[in-house]
């Protein structure tokens, strides 16, 4: 399998999403395959199911649409799912990993376009998708600070990794799962091992259709209390993969901090909510309550300025105004 391009889609209870998907998915390259010049590149499907449970006929159709499936009827989360993938790419000797999110909806030219990009652009160590339409290669030395705005490094599906260069760093996936933002380890580490990466950005419209970006029947509310409880931990979780990978490097790990802040201070408060709404007795594995414990006190001692910030949002609690006007223009002063 070592000159494979493997796509591994990971899944929960939205397991039917995943037949769509790779049924697309091997439209597309059967049309690649049959209309392009040949390539050296192949496609491999991983499917990994947990949390659900499935009836031996479910288990065997998923079975037979990809060539590796994985299931587990226990619930592992979404990020141990998630950042399993980079183990399955060592696993299975993957020259190129696309974690793919069952979510997204495939454009009709989407693997045609990839594997373009990925046969134009033979030495990049990642390709990374954005959305404001760029197509350009330039180095990455840290990725949470100073990259170009729109690129989709926090998204799974955004980021398609050169195995041959990145996989001494694909352990930092798992080992980073718990902040929520495993693959930011993964490319993160990998530019440090490397001395900086090279990466090739293009446009996400050559991949997948936009996103909705608020629930169509229920409206902006619902979307707003949404995001607040499930995405609580990968919000505070930002802050201790920053501080936990640069353990030796001060001025660095608080500039990437402070970057942080100037984005996303105001939204704190919010977060803080989404924690207390989102715990379950039942599950207290995945409560999310220490992550923002630990943020909020390497918050505090990431500097005065940082310091200062902090203690400002825990006060103001803007997004009790997120609608109002003057707190609108505020936001985006201290944003830029």
């Amino acid at each position: 399998m070592e000159s494979a391009l493997l796509i591994y889609i990971p899944c929960h209870t939205d397991f039917q999403l995943a037949i769509k998907t790779i049924a697309n998915i091997r439209s597309q390259n059967h049309i690649r395959l049959s209309d392009s010049v040949a390539t050296e590149i192949d496609l491999r499907i991983a499917l990994s199911v947990n949390g659900t449970d499935l009836t031996d006929q479910e288990k065997a159709t998923l079975a037979s649409i990809s060539d590796y499936f994985f299931y587990s009827p226990e619930a592992t989360g979404g990020d141990v799912n998630i950042n399993q993938g980079f183990l399955k790419a060592l696993e299975l000797q993957a020259k190129y990993l696309w974690i793919l999110s069952v979510n997204e909806i495939l454009v009709e030219s989407a693997l045609a376009s990839l594997f373009q990009t990925i046969e134009a652009n033979p030495k990049s160590d990642i390709f990374i998708t954005n959305s404001l339409g760029r197509d350009s290669t330039f180095d990455i030395n840290n990725v949470f600070i100073g990259l170009p705005d729109g690129m989709s490094t926090g998204l799974i599906s955004g980021v398609i990794y050169n195995c041959n260069t990145m996989r001494s760093s694909f352990s930092a996936g798992p080992r980073f799962a718990w902040t929520g933002w495993g693959q930011l380890a993964v490319i993160q580490y990998g530019s440090q091992i490397s001395g900086g990466l090279l990466a090739t950005e293009f446009p996400d419209t050559k991949l997948y259709e936009k996103p909705v970006t608020y629930f169509q029947n229920e409206g902006r509310d619902s979307e707003y209390e949404f995001v607040r409880t499930g995405y609580a931990h990968s919000f505070f979780g930002m802050i201790l993969l920053i501080h936990s990978i640069f353990p030796r490097q001060v001025r660095v790990r608080n500039a990437a901090i402070r970057s942080w802040l100037y984005t996303n201070w105001y939204k704190i408060p919010y977060f803080r909510i989404g924690t207390r709404l989102r715990y379950d007795k039942n599950s207290p594995q995945f409560d999310a309550l220490w992550v923002e414990t630990l943020a909020l006190q390497v918050l505090r001692r990431s500097g005065l300025r940082a310091r200062m910030i902090t203690e400002v949002a825990l006060v103001l609690k803007l997004e009790k105004f997120r609608n109002n006007s003057f707190i609108i223009q505020l936001r985006k002063h201290f944003s830029r």
